[in-house]
């Protein structure tokens, strides 16, 4: 299986559809983390999480299996794409009540383990285990669009060109939601725009 982890993604879909079943173990090694990631911030209940998980890579099978993925290039994004549509799925059967997307709960392990990975010292960690807190808050204040680029940007270090593809927006509307973002979050801490 190792000389698989050297394959693109487009030419691991191609084994997989072919019945290799090693290529698809290869696809969910590589993205498992980065979908989790996304899905554990957009939404605050850790179950639910591995639910929408585990529904996105069972989506990725079917979809695979019966040949309607087309290989672009682009398989990260897509991948994020499902993830992206089914926890909008969620939120729209659940929207009556009240249901928004959620910062991540107080006992995520996300932001400490950013701060513990520093080569900060445990006052500074303090500070800044405070500082994402803060930021939570503030951000939980935005509407979900911002809230989401947001998120993308700096929480999972994705690039305009795959915030775009995975929201299914222009990177233009990208970068004017994170534009827009960072304008309300300067006026909501004070700042100046």
């Amino acid at each position: 299986m190792s000389s698989f982890h050297k394959l693109t993604d487009d030419e691991l879909v191609s084994l997989y559809t072919e019945g290799c079943d090693e290529a698809f173990d290869v696809i969910l090694s590589r993205y498992d983390a980065v979908v989790h990631t996304y899905i554990r911030f957009s939404v605050s209940d850790a179950d639910l999480a591995e639910d929408i998980f585990q529904d996105t890579f069972i989506k990725v099978i079917h979809t695979l299996r019966r040949g309607q993925y087309i290989p672009t290039g682009k398989f990260k994004a897509w991948l994020l794409r499902l993830a992206h549509n089914l926890v909008m799925d969620h939120y729209r059967r659940v929207r009556g009540e009240g249901a928004r997307l959620q910062s991540f709960d107080n006992d995520d392990a996300a932001p400490v383990e950013k701060v513990a990975d520093s080569n900060l010292t445990a006052e500074e960690q303090l500070i800044e285990l405070a500082t994402i807190e803060e930021l939570e808050q503030y951000l939980s204040v935005l509407p979900e669009v911002q809230q989401e680029v947001v998120r993308m940007r700096y929480w999972e270090d994705m690039s305009f060109r795959e915030i775009a593809d995975a929201t299914g927006v222009s990177i233009n509307t990208a970068l004017g939601r994170m534009r827009y973002a960072l304008i309300n979050l300067r006026k909501m801490m004070g700042m100046s725009a």
